[in-house]
């Protein structure tokens, strides 16, 4: 009996250390990585973020995957001994996205209680000057011969003045603004191109000013477009 008793309490021993022999995958200060407010020229964000191995057992990390095209996240090592980190140098772009942005990477492991981990991005990106509603002069369908139109707002988000000038085009694109022209803090200036195409294709254009604001020496403005040949053309 006491034979049969010391080998139930072994196995469950070894039962006991077998269910809390686990790898645990955590990173270090939470899993979120907020820059908080940035500019313009903080473009791009970057962050080095600590992985730990919490657990009494080898953590594999078997995947970094972030959510989209404009982060990057390479990890130093893969393998992690109990108690031992890794580093994960994160890389954000900003692109022409203005006001709170999130993005995420998914790490995945085999931590049998975190199989895959998230890490969010966040960061609220202030742009003192904003192009709406897109950032490009959308022409869609033209055709040879006939004036196109588009028209897009600039916005000053900032309390300061902001002057734009020296406007110049590409691609025979003529503008409604040709002088220097303030915007006040908080206000806005609608700015149209128009175009006539003289051939079909695919059209490309370019809008260029300068302004004052030491974040925004200079604003490229893409224009596109689709040429359809006119009905009398003969081509």
């Amino acid at each position: 009996m006491k034979r049969f008793t010391a080998i139930c309490l072994a196995l469950l021993v070894c039962a006991g250390t077998f269910a809390f022999a686990q790898p645990k995958i955590t990173i270090i200060g939470g899993d979120t990585q907020d820059w908080g407010k940035v500019k313009p020229k903080d473009d791009p964000l970057k962050a080095t973020i600590k992985i730990k191995n919490e657990g009494n057992e080898m953590l594999k990390i078997t995947d970094v995957r972030p959510g989209c095209g404009c982060t990057t996240a390479p990890l130093d090592k893969k393998e992690l001994n109990p108690g031992e980190m890794a580093s994960m140098d994160v890389t954000l772009k900003l692109g022409a996205t203005s006001g709170m942005m999130t993005k995420s990477i998914t790490i995945s492991s085999n931590d049998p209680q975190n199989a895959t981990k998230v890490l969010y991005l966040k960061a609220d990106v202030v742009r003192p000057i904003q192009i709406l509603p897109t950032q490009y002069f959308s022409f869609g369908e033209m055709t040879i011969g006939t004036k196109s139109e588009a028209k897009l707002i600039i916005k000053n988000t900032s309390t300061q003045d902001i002057v734009l000038s020296d406007f110049e085009t590409v691609a025979g694109i003529s503008l409604n603004l040709t002088k220097p022209t303030t915007i006040p803090g908080g206000g806005e200036v609608e700015l149209i191109a128009k175009v006539t195409p003289n051939e079909k294709g695919y059209f490309n254009g370019v809008v260029k000013m300068k302004t004052n604001h030491p974040d925004y020496s200079s604003l490229d403005i893409i224009a596109y477009g689709n040429v359809k040949p006119s009905v009398v053309d003969p081509k």
